[in-house]
């Protein structure tokens, strides 16, 4: 993991991102976070945390001014990344409900099955049952449309985890979308370039201070989203 970087996006999570950053202590990686126009103490969280001594991990982060939406601050950390010369980039949510203990183990799995890519999965009975629909049927949906869209069989358990190991030569030229379409754009991007896509079950914990920002608005959003891209593709230049 030595040339590998976790990219965490933020917003208003002073309740979770020092949780998040303890945890981390113990594993050998490297910290990109992006906060997102954070108007609580996050901001002020983070920079007392990267004062303290005993600080292990090299810590990099990029400050917004506005909230602009997660798939910016997700292509905003990686393209810092990317110029940063890491060769793996981990995503994870602020928010704490993704344990970072999971991360050397999805790196086994990546290694072990030679992969490019490896998308965490949730385990059912950890969510909400309102929430296991909705993930069921978008990860049914999804796997459809790119299946069609590149050519080839995929089948994805859970197309909307945000906790992803990816390498970093797929993530170049990509297409990050708006809002919270962003896991979707990238699956089918990185499908589209014959990445081997693997999966490996995580935990995750919905705790009282994980504060979800995903409306039936957003979803319906994404979805028209992925339908533009998969119609009419995208212009480069509409990513920044």
């Amino acid at each position: 993991m030595n040339k590998s970087i976790v990219v965490i996006p933020t917003y208003n999570e002073e309740k979770n991102i020092l949780r998040i950053l303890d945890d981390l202590k113990n594993i050998p990686i490297d910290i990109l976070i992006v906060d997102d126009g954070s108007n609580d103490n996050t901001k002020k969280i983070i920079k007392k945390y990267m004062d303290n001594p005993s600080t292990k991990n090299k810590i990099y982060t990029l400050f917004k001014n506005k909230n602009e939406g997660k798939s910016k601050a997700i292509r905003d950390g990686t393209e810092l990344a990317l110029k940063l010369n890491y060769e793996y980039v981990v995503y994870m949510d602020g928010d704490y409900q993704h344990k970072p203990k999971d991360i050397p183990k999805m790196f086994k799995k990546l290694k072990k099955h030679n992969g490019d890519a490896i998308f965490g999965i949730r385990k059912y009975s950890s969510i909400p049952f309102h929430r296991q629909i909705s993930n069921y049927l978008a990860s049914i949906i999804m796997s459809i449309i790119i299946s069609v869209y590149v050519g080839r069989i995929y089948f994805f358990k859970d197309i909307q985890c945000g906790f992803r190991i990816i390498k970093g030569e797929f993530l170049r030229d990509m297409y990050y979308g708006d809002g919270y379409s962003v896991e979707h754009l990238i699956a089918i991007q990185l499908a589209k370039k014959n990445a081997k896509i693997i999966e490996e079950y995580i935990d995750i914990e919905y705790h009282a201070d994980a504060c979800s920002h995903i409306t039936t608005k957003k979803i319906l959003d994404v979805v028209i989203e992925v339908a533009k891209y998969v119609l009419w593709g995208h212009k480069k230049e509409g990513n920044h």
